[in-house]
């Protein structure tokens, strides 16, 4: 055990020299005007990353023989690893974050399903759903959860962290962030074909799923609000910057904090294959509920929206858009001009070659960057969703330097 913990101390120093280097407060000024809408450098960051491909680099791994301190351990050197390898414009926090522990009870109903990993390494697999809310029988089982504070096990994790980084780096609490896809969910719980066909044969039922879950997520906003467990200094929100001016940064413990301090962020991948109409009428009147009790908003995932940008206006506190590969970025950032960030995701498939070309990377950035200039659009490249990088982790690296060497031309 006193192994284990030397182990851990040595690598908190490490982590502690990094997160308390001076850039961090650069990048995070930056994360807010780009918030702002202030056409600034764009940030490049690097999320979702396939470590296990990575398992012969001594940099990885696990020295640690209890379970407890080897996951911290996984925890610190992925984020140094990162730190140095491909860090673009990430920034840390300057001190560790220790997330409260909730409970919740759950909805009555769980996903069925089979899964295929891609391969060693990658978190992404292909899944086959069996359908467990076909009909309203089903429908009844889904039931608001229960939640609420496991302050006993919040505790043991503080005494536990703090012990790690004593007189090394300050540990606070970090709260709860607001994810609020209902189709998400429906999507695990039904199977996209099986959504899909009800949209059309089954309409009622399906707005009857709808409000169900909506209502579920409203429960969620409630418990929420009365637990005060917002996390209000989220660097983060789904890979992308979350720092603000507009939001303040609050004391769970000493403070009052209710959703209109925070974050939200809802998608709804699965009806990027329905009309416009369709869209609206089975996701957004029920997200603008949800929006409508937040701070900011955040609209979008994998799903291409260059052309629902003109609806999604309706929501008067959203801030960032999801553009991904598959959108028309010069039809998105026309529509979205200056009201919005465009949180460009790039495509990751440039990432999963051997043998790193630029040639590509070069090509999107621009494209991006030119479409973003012309309309005076925000925008920053968030690289996720890597499903491989051949076990070959200098393309992320390459990548890095590729995009930033991009961005240099025009910033």
């Amino acid at each position: 055990m006193n192994n284990d913990l030397n182990v851990l101390r040595a690598l908190a120093e490490k982590y502690a020299e990094a997160a308390l280097d001076g850039v961090n407060a650069e990048r995070t000024h930056n994360y807010r005007e780009i918030n702002s809408l202030k056409a600034t450098r764009p940030p490049v960051l690097v999320f979702e990353v396939p470590f296990g491909e990575f398992s012969d680099c001594d940099e990885l791994r696990l020295k640690c023989a209890d379970g407890a301190y080897r996951s911290l351990e996984w925890e610190l050197r992925s984020e140094l690893y990162k730190w140095n390898h491909f860090c673009g414009d990430y920034a840390l926090h300057p001190y560790y974050r220790c997330h409260i522990a909730v409970n919740n009870s759950g909805i009555g109903l769980g996903s069925k399903e089979k899964t295929i990993p891609s391969q060693k390494g990658g978190y992404i697999m292909a899944h086959e759903y069996e359908d467990v809310l076909k009909d309203d029988e089903a429908l009844a089982k889904v039931i608001i959860p229960e939640i609420s504070l496991n302050n006993e096990h919040t505790e043991s994790r503080l005494a536990f962290f703090s012990a790690i980084f004593e007189g090394i780096l300050p540990v606070k609490k970090a709260g709860v962030s607001l994810y609020l896809s209902s189709w998400d969910t429906l999507s695990v719980l039904r199977g996209m074909s099986n959504c899909m066909y009800d949209l059309y044969d089954n309409p009622e039922f399906m707005h009857r799923v709808m409000e169900r879950f909506t209502r579920v997520n409203e429960h969620i906003i409630e418990e929420y609000d009365r637990l005060n467990i917002y996390d209000t200094d989220p660097y983060y929100l789904h890979c992308t910057p979350a720092c603000t001016y507009e939001l303040p940064v609050k004391d769970m413990d000493k403070e009052r904090i209710t959703a209109r301090d925070v974050w939200c962020r809802a998608m709804a991948q699965p009806l990027a294959v329905v009309s416009p109409e369709m869209f609206g009428e089975f996701d957004l009147q029920y997200t603008q509920r949800l929006f409508d009790k937040c701070g900011l908003a955040y609209y979008g995932c994998c799903e291409p929206l260059h052309d629902m940008i003109d609806m999604l206006r309706r929501f008067p506190n959203l801030r960032r858009i999801s553009i991904t590969p598959w959108a028309d970025v010069d039809m998105a950032a026309e529509r979205i001009g200056s009201d919005y960030v465009l949180s460009y995701k790039p495509n990751p498939a440039y990432v999963a070659e051997r043998s790193f070309d630029p040639a590509p990377v070069i090509a999107e950035t621009k494209r991006v960057l030119e479409a973003c200039r012309r309309n005076g659009t925000p925008c920053e490249f968030i690289l996720k969703d890597i499903s491989s990088v051949s076990n070959n982790p200098d393309n992320l690296t390459q990548w890095v330097n590729t995009v930033n060497s991009v961005i240099d031309r025009y910033f």
